[in-house]
């Protein structure tokens, strides 16, 4: 079984005059809290995470998560960079905004938080209004992409989409048309597949924003290479490869570089 930590949030504030406690805090507040940490602790797939529990005490408000050892080692390292580099920038697109909805959030309560990790060592980060933890504003621009892995969803009623699951990137959320859904002549729900779509990327990190994905188009694709086509593409390649010396081929191709 996983070792777990914990991870801390700690609000403070003023409610009616007197120092915030957890009986002031209403539970839309802690709704949103909730969410914004999910998404911290695991900002990719989070269907296949483990249980974070909760736990609130006195001292301001103190929201306590329990979960993997893992997931909260990493969010303390995240919590470290942002104080080293004093702007999200650096990180994940998920990550950056789950921060950012925090410092709006602080601007708008003037409530403040600060959050740290169990594991000794581990850097605190304070969010208050004259921190400004928000993403510089051209930090990303649309891009195209292609995108392989099995779909795990598809349709919708109000947002019609699919759900690509990506190994070891988790579930990307593309935008589709519903015509285009209901035309498809196939179930592609559990299918392994490619999709072309667009969206917006961070520039910085190279992260594509995942809730800015709209399809382009459906690939299909096969996982497995042919052999047979593998040693024709070889035994074709040698008659022209076989008289040809590998150090001198090398040698033209980088030609007088670092003679």
């Amino acid at each position: 079984m996983e070792r777990t930590a914990s991870f801390e949030v700690i609000v403070t504030g003023t409610r009616g005059g007197k120092p915030l406690g957890p009986a002031d805090y209403d539970i839309k507040e802690l709704r949103e809290l909730l969410g914004e940490v999910e998404v911290l602790l695991f900002p990719n797939d989070r269907k296949q995470r483990p249980v974070i529990s909760y736990e609130v005490q006195e001292g301001s408000v103190r929201n306590i998560f329990r979960t993997g050892l893992q997931a909260v080692a990493q969010t303390g390292a995240v919590l470290g960079l942002v104080s080293s580099a004093g702007n999200v920038d650096v990180l994940e697109p998920r990550t950056a905004k789950a921060i950012e909805a925090l410092q709006r959030w602080a601007e708008q309560s003037d409530l403040a938080f600060t959050l740290r990790t169990s594991l000794p060592g581990s850097v605190e980060l304070r969010i208050d209004r004259t921190t400004h933890y928000l993403r510089s504003e051209a930090t990303s621009v649309e891009t195209e992409v292609y995108l392989y892995g099995r779909v795990v969803d598809a349709g919708g009623k109000e947002k019609p989409n699919i759900h690509l699951h990506v190994d070891g990137q988790g579930i990307f959320v593309i935008d589709a048309q519903e015509q285009f859904l209901e035309g498809l002549k196939v179930n592609i729900l559990y299918h392994r597949m490619g999709i072309r779509a667009i969206g917006r990327q961070n520039l910085q990190t190279g992260e594509i924003e995942k809730g800015t994905l709209k399809l382009v188009e459906l690939i299909d694709y096969d996982e497995q290479y042919e052999e047979a086509y593998l040693e024709r593409l070889q035994a074709k390649a040698y008659t022209w490869l076989k008289d040809t010396d590998p150090d001198q081929y090398l040698n033209d191709v980088r030609g007088e570089y670092g003679a």
